[in-house]
């Protein structure tokens, strides 16, 4: 007697019932209407009790939360995220990994590109400038925030910089606040890239070298963007203050431009900086030729 093959799921589907899960873990009977009481032995809503404000079958939503489902309605995605009180972003992020918002490929940068991007980056100085693609690693980045942010050697990678070196949480100042969005970030904007064997070796990687990434991750927590303030310590210099903005590269799925703007009093500072000579490593691409990105 043969065994029945394992049920193969697919990533995007797996991570949309997770998604799923643990967004309903957080909504509590009261605010959808329905009395609460001591006796419950899950947090947050059940299953039948999403299924029953959607208006669909219990079974179905079950489906869903276990990957089965391959043909979820927008519809129906629409209902639930209503129940489960989704932001726009989680609202986004739902439908893409249902499959209703085209996913841009994650292409192969080419060798004529990283010129014009270490173009860009330069013209930010002596600002910090930096280019990462869809798995963080850091394809270019300008000699301040190679400094700043520790953005150097052939592997360069923001989250394993973040993460796994001891001299991240001396660098960023809030480190919780920013490890929290980036894994947030970082989750919007490749959920549906699971199946990506660089990026899932990446994750792999964080989740066993890191408890704080693996338990971040471990939320399936997405926020559109890690845009906004950020604070960076120097040895020299103290504390800085930056503006954060992430822009996409046309043409190139996956690939982002990070600038940071200095706010008041920081932009002096940065600019004696970088006017005495300490920030004179030279802007060059990191991570190696021929990244994909």
């Amino acid at each position: 007697m043969t065994r029945n093959a394992p049920r193969l799921v697919d990533p995007k589907l797996a991570e949309l019932g997770n998604f799923l899960a643990e967004r309903r873990a957080e909504v509590t009977p009261q605010q959808v209407g329905l009395p609460g009481g001591a006796a419950r032995r899950v947090p947050g809503l059940r299953r039948e009790e999403v299924a029953m404000l959607a208006g669909i079958g219990a079974s179905w939503y079950a489906w869903i939360e276990q990957g089965r489902a391959k043909n979820v309605s927008p519809e129906i995605l629409g209902a639930i995220a209503r129940v489960l009180r989704l932001d726009e972003a989680q609202r986004l992020y739902a439908m893409r990994l249902a499959g209703y918002a085209a996913v841009g490929r994650p292409q192969r940068c080419a060798d004529d590109d990283l010129p014009l991007l270490l173009q860009v980056v330069d013209g930010f100085l002596p600002s910090p400038a930096y280019v990462l693609d869809h798995c963080w690693d850091v394809t270019a980045a300008n000699a301040t925030a190679a400094r700043l942010l520790g953005l150097g050697g052939e592997r360069s990678n923001y989250l394993r910089t973040l993460f796994l070196d001891p001299a991240a949480r001396e660098r960023f100042p809030q480190w919780d606040q920013e490890a929290a969005a980036a894994v947030a970030a970082f989750r919007a904007q490749g959920g549906e890239l699971l199946a990506d064997a660089r990026l899932g070796a990446l994750v792999r990687e964080l989740t066993e070298h890191s408890p704080v990434f693996a338990a971040l991750w471990a939320r399936h927590r997405v926020a559109d963007r890690a845009d906004g303030a950020q604070r960076l310590r120097h040895p020299d210099l103290g504390e800085l203050e930056f503006t954060k903005v992430s822009l996409c590269v046309n043409g190139r799925a996956g690939l982002q431009l990070v600038l940071l703007s200095p706010q008041y009093g920081t932009a002096e500072l940065t600019e004696q900086w970088a006017a005495s000579g300490r920030s004179d490593a030279l802007t060059r691409p990191l991570g190696g030729r021929g990244a994909t990105v």
